[in-house]
């Protein structure tokens, strides 16, 4: 294998940590910037990299720092407080890194080449085809919502292998992928979700993993690596992507808001401060207390879901997943009401085109459209599992 970077050269999960909470106020500057790029700058990337985010939860053996759940979770809530787009495509490179990080020896000897942290996209469904030839295989196939791929180095796509059923993933160079400009979005712009088509491009089979790898937790036998991250399934943390980059989201607007009330006077007689008068003291406090149960709940919830994954080597049981998915959509809804408190309290000039609360406001409601936090199906389902009426195969499998 080339060279992976020396341990001494590789920061510590709170070294890294701390060089992302150093990185908030010039991701923030940034923050218009990369909604009209709807991409993340060069710049942005290039101080990610020196931080060492993505190699938070790596391996060791990789080049990482071998880091949790808890540390992953506090890096989203992190970057999230300076803007959300980078918190979900740098937060996703760095999940990304976990995957690439299980798959066949000779891939991870390509992707980790010389020390450095792969940089990747990844797509859902629906499946492409690959046709099996010499050495590997050729895929076809479009899909949409490629979260970063603009900045990536690679893209993983699900396609199904002529002759079988399940599907199958495959790690593509970005470079030989068709990139479709489609990401014109009033929220989340800056994540340059665009859609991906490929045409009968060949893939080495060493580059390829079954797609139900990660759905799973692995056997001890199947591991890869020995650090407690690798013992989870692939759902278990993305679990909490979204919950986490809104709560860090729902902190800056407060905060924004606090700072508002100490300047901006009523315009009704007389003219108070804000801080001074009873209808902002009330709103502060009511939204205080919204953000401290969407903060509790995720703090929760993550230590439940670490403690199971430690009492059991067995993937967790879908009444578990159904609690912890109801979990991330109640505290996301928390600290949503607590943002749309204080916005109502703020006057029309938080509207303004470039102001930091109407973009984290866009951004926020844009996330909550997103599948995995969709409050009608996932409840739905939960309530169907926790009511023993769920009769699908692993119900809980789509709770991510």
């Amino acid at each position: 294998m080339n060279s992976i970077a020396s341990v001494s050269t590789v920061p510590s999960t709170d070294e890294i940590l701390e060089r992302a909470r150093e990185l908030v106020p010039g991701l923030r500057e940034r923050l218009f910037e990369t909604a009209r790029l709807r991409h993340l700058p060069q710049v942005t990337i290039d101080e990610a990299e020196a931080a060492g985010l993505f190699r938070l939860i790596t391996p060791v053996s990789l080049g990482g720092a071998g880091g949790g759940v808890p540390e992953y979770v506090e890096l989203l809530r992190t970057l999230a407080r300076a803007d959300m787009s980078a918190a979900w495509t740098l937060g996703f490179f760095t999940a990304h890194a976990w995957i690439a990080a299980q798959y066949p020896e000779k891939a991870r000897e390509v992707m980790f080449a010389d020390g450095k942290i792969p940089k990747i996209a990844a797509v859902g469904r629906p499946p492409g085809r690959a046709v099996p030839v010499d050495g590997g295989f050729r895929v076809t196939g479009a899909w949409s919502y490629a979260s970063g791929v603009m900045n990536a180095d690679y893209a993983q796509v699900p396609a199904i292998i002529d002759g079988e059923h399940e599907a199958s993933v495959f790690m593509v160079p970005v470079a030989e992928i068709e990139i479709i400009d489609t990401w014109f979005m009033s929220g989340m712009q800056g994540t340059g979700s665009n859609n991906l088509k490929l045409d009968d491009v060949f893939v080495p089979e060493y580059m390829v993993d079954k797609f139900d790898a990660f759905n799973h937790r692995r056997s001890p036998e199947e591991r890869v690596h020995p650090e407690e991250m690798y013992t989870y399934m692939l759902g278990d943390f993305l679990l909490f992507i979204f919950p986490t980059i809104i709560v860090g989201a729902a902190e800056t607007v407060l905060e924004e808001y606090r700072l508002r009330l100490d300047t901006r006077r009523s315009l009704l007689t007389p003219p108070e401060v804000q801080a001074e008068t009873v209808a902002a003291q009330l709103r502060y406090a009511r939204a205080i207390s919204l953000l401290r149960v969407a903060q509790t709940v995720l703090a929760n919830a993550v230590e439940l879901s670490v403690q199971a994954n430690r009492e059991s080597t067995e993937d967790k049981t879908a009444e578990l997943r159904a609690n912890l998915k109801l979990d991330c959509l109640s505290l996301s809804k928390a600290a949503w009401d607590a943002v749309v408190l204080v916005v109502r309290g703020s006057g029309t000039a938080v509207f303004k085109s470039e102001d930091i609360t109407q973009r984290f406001m866009h951004d926020i409601a844009t996330a909550l459209t997103h599948v995995t936090i969709d409050e009608d199906a996932m409840q739905t389902r939960a309530g169907q599992i926790l009511l023993g009426r769920a009769n699908m195969p692993d119900p809980a499998m789509f709770f991510v």
